[in-house]
């Protein structure tokens, strides 16, 4: 495929029934988006993660259409989504996110739900949504994060050798030094061996993590100054700015307040975490308020929604039955 692969190749050129949309907001030039509409009823968020594009949720997103209005955007500063016009912190990304939606969907409740960064926005959003000093314009009804556990735990998790090795990207990619230092490796390069090192090891499930040209669309992806600069800067604030938040967050009872899914790789994330990431996410979210934690077997690694995309569907159906 050719550099402009991730250009032609989209959501809506595989799946002609999701609509893609270009919206301008006064803090972000062009949002992409893609997005199917029910007629009615709550709207839930799908977003990616590093380093891919919304094309991950090709396989889940047509397992939902008939069961929930879709919201799935391309993060700002990814290469597709222009870049914030000032440079916001990172960790408020998701609010023109929000904003958008809030264009498309007017008056409609949200769950918020994303894979790996996509998952710390959601994250991020949750908190500030319950804990917002105005009353937000949209009604939270939930919120899934897929293979993450709370970004400051992650990065006490480093003092364990092994993960911080496993996860050498995060320090990386948020220096100062990462852009250069890519840009003259190559980003598509780099893109590919961290999708190949944190895929699974089941054959059935990187067939279909590589299906459709997915591989060659990251890397093309980022081959692009603009996506190497901007996840550079998303993981600056992952280190820099968002563990602070979350300290602050534990510290003044601020949690997630609606129900919540959280489900990871146990084959990676569970077992850096001792097999313990349900227990790492009960004191982020408010006392009483329903938890609903499903590891994936079956040697599916990292990237969920295409290596375990129907298991992944299924528990996201089963969560909106008991939400809704």
């Amino acid at each position: 495929m050719t550099s402009a692969t991730y250009q032609t190749t989209t959501l809506s050129s595989v799946h002609p029934w999701l609509k893609r949309n270009e919206t301008s907001l006064d803090s972000c030039p062009k949002v992409v988006s893609y997005t199917h509409d029910t007629g009615s009823g709550p709207v839930l968020f799908l977003i990616h993660g590093y380093p891919q594009s919304a094309f991950i949720w090709r396989h889940v997103a047509p397992l939902l259409k008939d069961r929930i209005s879709l919201f799935i955007p391309e993060i700002p500063g990814y290469g597709i989504s222009s870049a914030p016009k000032e440079k916001i912190q990172f960790s408020a990304v998701g609010k023109p996110l929000v904003e958008v939606c809030g264009k498309l969907f007017p008056g409609r409740d949200v769950i918020f739900g994303g894979h790996d960064r996509g998952a710390r926005i959601c994250h991020r959003l949750a908190v500030d949504h319950a804990h917002a000093a105005e009353a937000p314009k949209a009604k939270l009804r939930g919120c899934i994060l897929l293979d993450i556990v709370p970004t400051q735990h992650a990065w006490k998790g480093f003092a364990n050798p092994r993960a911080a090795v496993s996860y050498w990207h995060w320090p990386f990619l948020a220096s100062p030094l990462a852009v250069p230092m890519m840009q003259a490796f190559g980003g598509g390069k780099l893109t590919r061996t961290g999708l190949d090192r944190l895929a699974g090891s089941n054959s059935a499930s990187r067939e279909k993590f590589q299906a459709n040209g997915a591989w060659e669309i990251y890397t093309s992806l980022f081959d692009t100054d603009e996506a190497i600069e901007g996840s550079c800067a998303d993981y600056n604030a992952g280190a820099f700015v968002e563990p602070d938040l979350q300290e602050e967050d534990q510290k003044a009872g601020r949690h997630i307040e609606v129900p919540t899914l959280v489900s990871w790789s146990a084959r990676n994330l569970g077992a850096m975490h001792n097999g313990k990431v349900e227990e790492i996410w009960k004191p982020w979210v408010k006392p009483g308020v329903k938890l609903t934690a499903v590891p994936c077997g079956d040697d599916v690694g990292h990237y969920l929604p295409e290596e375990a995309s129907e298991k992944i569907a299924g528990e996201i159906t089963k969560f909106l039955d008991e939400i809704l």
